[in-house]
């Protein structure tokens, strides 16, 4: 019996499994990301991740045959480093991840790093379905996505490519988005933004509203909480589902995909408030044919699997 690790590294979560050959879980364990931190220690709390997992299960890195990475971006494939990190509270830069984990295991087990939602995409067109044409979107502290097209995973420089969260939405807007430009995607949609997306509607629309926004700590859950009842939670969740729907949209034109797989813990844990509308509307704003629009049947193991399945390409 061969075992292979998967982690998954979020803006708010790390993520590692351990599976079999038939690709049962075995181990797992989740951490929160850290947020106020430096490149170096950043790596080594995902390194721990890995090491908490392979305690649970029981297991040494010798017993561990291919190890994947699926990650928040930017990140540079070549290098094994997450490149900046517009998501976090601290501003790091270059973080060391494929090394510092594939130092846990012998120079024989490769170790391969992909963009999360790439890595998503990986697990949906492998294990999900027989469709040759499969974008996988992720809405979640950001906003991502990852493209099969003719069967082949697009990666573009780096492994950047379908960085979808910074597209622009609207170019007059001066909603700032947190690599720090205005009017993309995740300044209106992601689950960091909303927060702050909230509080600006407030201020220019003049919306009653009894949501604290004046506590730092406000998050994307609590505004959804009060959708219904409040009406700036109610405004601000029906313009959210406006930009997804026009997203998903440019994800269509962009790629001609027979379906759009959506995970992300923003999505999963309001299907009604996120997936529905959009899943709704995005053919108001198409052109091309529809695809077929559905949440992730993997949940949160969604990318952690994936990138399992590229790592095990790489093994002879």
């Amino acid at each position: 019996m061969r075992y292979y690790l998967g982690l998954d590294v979020g803006a708010t979560n790390i993520r590692c499994l351990v599976v079999d050959d038939e690709r049962r879980v075995v181990a797992r364990d989740t951490q929160p990301t850290p947020q106020r931190t430096t490149a170096s220690e950043f790596a080594v709390s995902a390194g721990r991740a890995v090491d908490a997992t392979l305690s649970t299960g029981g297991l040494g890195p010798g017993d561990i045959a291919a190890v994947g990475i699926g990650s928040f971006g930017p990140i540079d494939t070549t290098a094994g480093t997450i490149t900046e990190t517009p998501n976090l509270e601290a501003d790091v830069t270059g973080i060391p991840l494929r090394e510092t984990v594939a130092r846990r295991f012998p120079k024989s087990v490769p170790t391969t790093l992909l963009n999360d939602a790439d890595a998503g995409v990986v697990a949906e067109h492998e294990l999900g379905g027989d469709d040759e044409n499969v974008v996988y979107l992720t809405l979640s502290s950001g906003i991502g996505a990852g493209a099969v097209v003719d069967g082949s995973l697009l990666q573009g420089r780096a492994g950047n490519a379908a960085e979808v969260g910074h597209l622009m939405l609207q170019s007059e807007s001066d909603r700032e988005c947190g690599c720090g430009a205005s009017g993309h995607w995740e300044a209106f949609a992601s689950g960091e933004n909303i927060p702050e997306y909230a509080r600006d509607i407030a201020a220019k629309d003049d919306i009653r509203t009894d949501l604290p926004l004046g506590e730092e700590n406000l998050s994307a859950g609590a505004v959804f909480d009060r959708y219904g009842d409040d009406p700036l939670a109610t405004e601000l969740v029906d313009r959210v589902g406006t930009w997804n729907a026009i997203g998903v949209a440019n994800l269509a034109h962009a790629f001609a995909p027979d379906r759009v797989a959506i995970g992300g813990a923003l999505a999963r844990h309001n299907p009604t408030l996120v997936f529905e509308p959009l899943a709704r509307s995005f053919t108001d704003h198409l052109l091309v044919q529809p695809p077929e629009i559905h949440l992730t049947n993997f949940g949160d193991d969604v990318v952690a699997l994936g990138a399992i399945e590229h790592a095990v390409t790489n093994l002879d």
